[in-house]
């Protein structure tokens, strides 16, 4: 019997954009610690072989989840109402499906976006995690969060307590990994926005950026969100089409080379519950500059440019790039700022909450 069982079968490899990196990024945190609760995951077919050391520090419990998000839902719903022997389990998908009177639980929450940009969801979609996250914070002992940010939103939208609000920020590896050029990497200078196609990245905000600056070319990498054929139409359509291209999914040896060669990490998004690309860069001596939405300012902190989406503050931003002194000033505080986040601190923070519930 593990001590606390943590429920991944919400998580499907390269397809949930940044819960999936935290989550693995706080995992390895933890598989670190000599002293942690005997930790046991239950995951979906995929996970253990997109994320090897999973099986190597953790206990393994996978099932099979037929039926697409609702057979999920289902098996959720079945499986954490029974009692799986374990005195605590942590939902790490942002909601609670179910709750078994034996055991204690934990929900991570990591953004209530559905409710502050409502139009970027189906209705459907708005009542499902309405009805799923205030179940979660009813049920919950603990509410695990990434910023002050999401804990400020869940007490202004459910008037959810702060102080049982358990800050869990994400935690970087900053090792410097092998480097692997990506295929079709540019040459010489340019921006780089790591992010899912979801619509409210802005990516279009940044093709009408370079469209203006002819002495930068734009990089985008990451996955397939809603917005995506739109976002590869603006590419096609744009007068800076030869400047800009879209590498899609990369290695994590691939984006570090990126980084590393980039100008500058651009992060325009209006609305984020952390956003981890920010001190990826800024861990990999990449300057950022970034929106004032949502949980950014906080995250960005006093380690790089944060402005509102303005284009002409954001050429502004862009070309005082090109002063070798900024530049350096900008790579220095977003160092300093990146040194905040260690593995060892969130690892510490994640454990201090299963030792609350497990010895009270």
């Amino acid at each position: 019997m593990s001590d606390v069982t943590i429920n991944l079968l919400w998580m499907r490899p390269g397809l949930v954009g940044g819960s999936e990196r935290y989550v693995t990024q706080l995992l390895k945190s933890l598989s670190e610690v000599e002293s942690r609760p005997s930790i046991q995951l239950v995951v979906p077919p995929g996970v253990c072989e997109a994320h090897p050391f999973l099986g190597q520090y953790f206990a393994i419990d996978q099932q099979s989840t037929p039926f697409g998000r609702i057979g999920r839902i289902f098996r959720e719903r079945h499986l954490f109402g029974t009692d799986l022997g374990s005195p605590l389990v942590h939902h790490m998908g942002g909601t609670l499906p179910n709750h078994n009177s034996n055991t204690k639980s934990v929900v991570t929450i990591y953004d209530v976006q559905y409710r502050d940009i409502p139009h970027n969801f189906s209705a459907a979609k708005r009542t499902f995690l309405n009805n799923a996250i205030s179940r979660a914070l009813d049920t919950a002992d603990l509410v695990c969060v990434p910023s002050r940010f999401c804990a400020d939103s869940l007490h202004r939208h459910f008037e959810f307590p702060k102080e049982q609000c358990r800050l869990v920020p994400p935690a970087f590896d900053v090792q410097t990994p092998r480097r692997q050029e990506p295929s079709n990497a540019p040459t010489g200078k340019f921006l780089l926005y790591p992010a899912v196609t979801w619509p409210h990245k802005s990516h279009k905000f940044l093709i009408e950026l370079v469209e203006q600056m002819n002495d930068v070319q734009l990089v985008f990498t990451g996955g397939k969100g809603s917005s995506h054929d739109e976002t590869l139409t603006a590419i096609s359509r744009s007068s800076a089409v030869d400047r800009i291209m879209h590498l899609g999914v990369v290695t994590d040896q691939q984006l570090d080379t990126l980084y590393r060669q980039a100008l500058c990490t651009v992060f325009p998004s209006q609305y984020e519950g952390f956003g981890q690309p920010i001190i990826e860069a800024m861990a990999r001596g990449c300057p950022v500059i970034a929106s004032e939405h949502g949980a950014i300012p906080e995250t960005v902190g006093n380690g790089g440019i944060s402005i509102p989406l303005d284009i002409e503050m954001w050429i502004g931003a862009v070309q005082r790039m090109h002063h070798l002194e900024h530049r350096q000033a900008l790579i220095d505080s977003g160092a300093q700022r990146a040194a905040d986040f260690s593995s060892q601190g969130t690892s510490a923070a994640q454990l201090a909450v299963y030792r609350e519930l497990l010895y009270s």
